[in-house]
């Protein structure tokens, strides 16, 4: 009877301990799911509405992420006068929302012919519609628009500046606790580092978000004279393109033939005085 008892309680001990152990092993569980747990659609929510730098508001009033393509180009156009279509093309880019880069005109006094270069910085939605219309300034000569995907350098960075800034957030606890002079110097130091590498990455994400949402597009202007010749239609046009080439070749040799008349006279100067010093010294001799 003592024995029977006896086993009694053990399997009831037993019993007890397991649930226990159970219990812990579950509570743990539980808290580690817990803190693992994924965001609510309400969290993701403001965490978009947090990534105001990323994301861009429409007209109608949806949520548009930003393009993850850099866009380039080049336009080369043939113009009356550079430096008038120069401040048409300036109208037209204020217009759309971008801006000028650089500028330059070039106006020469003695020879060539007039020219002037822009860079321009476009939104991208407004891209297509105002090379269009800086294409009917002038007459084209050259274009090209060309893409460049740059989704996960900005992928890359957003996850560096986010872990920076979880960083930067423990280290200014830590300085809140720091008891002794060293540990402030050590969490000071720490959290200087990160900083400054936190705003160089956030310089760089701003950056290549401008480059993401502007492109940027090369325009060169000229005039008729510098324009690229095309290939002659037929023998009547090849006919006369071979005798206004004669009249160049001739009027570009009357040119060079004034550069090089005051070279002749002076080499026939230096000759005769050459001669003249020769036939003194036979003279003498």
């Amino acid at each position: 009877m003592t024995f029977l008892r006896f086993s009694t309680l053990c399997a009831l001990a037993t019993l007890t301990l397991t649930g226990c152990s159970a219990g812990v092993d579950i509570a743990s569980e539980d808290a580690f799911v817990s803190d693992m747990a994924v965001p609510t659609p309400a969290d993701q929510s403001v965490m978009m509405l947090d990534r105001s730098d990323e994301i861009g508001v429409s007209e109608s009033g949806s949520l548009s992420a930003e393009p993850d393509v850099i866009t380039t180009g080049y336009l080369s156009l043939i113009v009356e006068v550079p430096s008038a279509s120069a401040d048409d093309i300036t109208g037209l880019v204020v217009d759309a929302g971008g801006r000028i880069s650089s500028r330059s005109d070039y106006s020469p006094i003695d020879y060539g012919s007039p020219s002037a270069y822009l860079e321009i910085r476009i939104p991208v939605g407004a891209l297509e519609a105002t090379v269009a219309a800086i294409s009917e300034i002038g007459d084209v000569q050259e274009s090209s628009i060309n893409t460049y995907d740059v989704s996960l350098q900005k992928i890359d960075l957003d996850a560096r500046i986010s872990v920076l800034e979880s960083a930067i957030e423990r280290l200014g606890f830590l300085l809140e606790q720091a008891e002794t002079t060293s540990d402030l110097i050590a969490i000071e130091s720490a959290l200087s580092d990160r900083q400054a590498e936190l705003d160089s990455l956030t310089s760089q994400r701003e950056y290549l978000s401008d480059q993401t949402l502007f492109a940027s597009i090369s325009v060169n202007l000229f005039t008729s004279a510098d324009a690229t010749p095309a290939d002659p239609e037929g023998f009547v046009d090849g006919l006369l393109r071979g005798l206004a080439s004669i009249v160049a070749f001739f009027a570009g040799l009357v040119v060079w033939a004034g550069i090089l008349l005051p070279w002749v006279g002076l080499l026939a100067v230096v000759t005769t005085l050459l001669f003249v010093i020769r036939a003194l010294r036979r003279r003498k001799s």
